[in-house]
């Protein structure tokens, strides 16, 4: 049987919760391994990882986890308020799994969902079309369900700017790479000087926000010189060189030979 690459919710409902007897230990549940996204409408749950470390997940954000993995949920002990949540159940899919897996390696189990956001009108949606049955058909949920998880991640990408400029710049450089941008325009977004973001930058990857950038500008045009016979004028400009000669020369510093003999070799 072929697997099935379509992403489906198989599970949403609104729910009150108001005592420490909601607690769910995900290494015990016996159901198969589904996405769960948890959102808080008012109150307050709480979300704990393997290793004890423990989030508050109050009014504008989600929990964001596995049915097998080894975390904890559920109504905190000092709790004052009804914990008011909805919750959608995604079925383990191939389109699906891996934007979840990355959302939760670049940020964790809690994330950030305002009512008014991107993200929180599509969550809204898909929970609401699940329980109305009208998505119009199984591509269309699918559809919907993988819109969701790119503005959970643009979400969290977004509030970066101003919360942790460094890894805003990160997020830049992979999303603007084949723009026309520079360090000091970089710099200039993420409100910090230029000198700052390259120190604190090359601190935290163990690379310089220039060469990423160069890095990922070469990974692009190299596939380009793969899969297409475009001209390398315009591979250079789609890949965010200023000029082919600047990409020729990068090119070949990187990986000892001209962009146009990789490509002869692989005909």
């Amino acid at each position: 049987m072929r697997e099935d690459v379509f992403a489906r919710i198989d599970g949403g409902a609104e729910e009150i919760r108001t005592n420490t007897s909601y607690y769910w230990d995900n290494s015990k549940r016996l159901e198969s391994n589904r996405i769960n996204l948890q959102r808080t409408l008012s109150g307050e749950g709480f979300f704990e990882e393997s290793n004890g470390r423990r989030y508050a997940v109050p009014q504008g954000t989600m929990m964001a986890f596995t049915q097998r993995e080894n975390s904890r949920y559920g109504y905190p002990a000092t709790g004052s308020q009804p914990y008011h949540l909805q919750y959608l159940s995604i079925d383990s899919s191939a389109s699906a799994n891996p934007l979840f897996n990355r959302i939760r390696q670049d940020f964790g189990p809690v994330l950030s969902i305002p009512d008014q956001s991107e993200s929180g009108i599509l969550f809204q949606e898909a929970y609401e079309r699940f329980n109305q049955g009208n998505f119009r058909d199984r591509y269309h949920e699918s559809e919907l369900i993988i819109r969701l998880f790119t503005a959970i991640y643009r979400q969290q990408v977004a509030e970066t700017q101003g919360s942790n400029p460094i890894e805003y710049c990160y997020h830049l450089l992979h999303n603007r790479y084949a723009d026309a941008i520079t360090l000091k325009g970089i710099a200039k977004t993420c409100g910090v000087t230029r000198e700052h973001l390259i120190r604190a930058f090359t601190k935290r990857y163990h690379t310089s926000p220039g060469a990423m950038l160069r890095e990922l500008r070469l990974s692009h045009a190299k596939g380009m010189l793969e899969s297409t016979s475009l001209p390398i004028e315009q591979i250079a400009a789609a890949s965010g060189f200023s000029s082919s000669n600047v990409f020729c020369r990068a090119f070949r510093n990187t990986y000892h030979t001209s962009p146009a003999r990789h490509r002869s070799l692989l005909r």
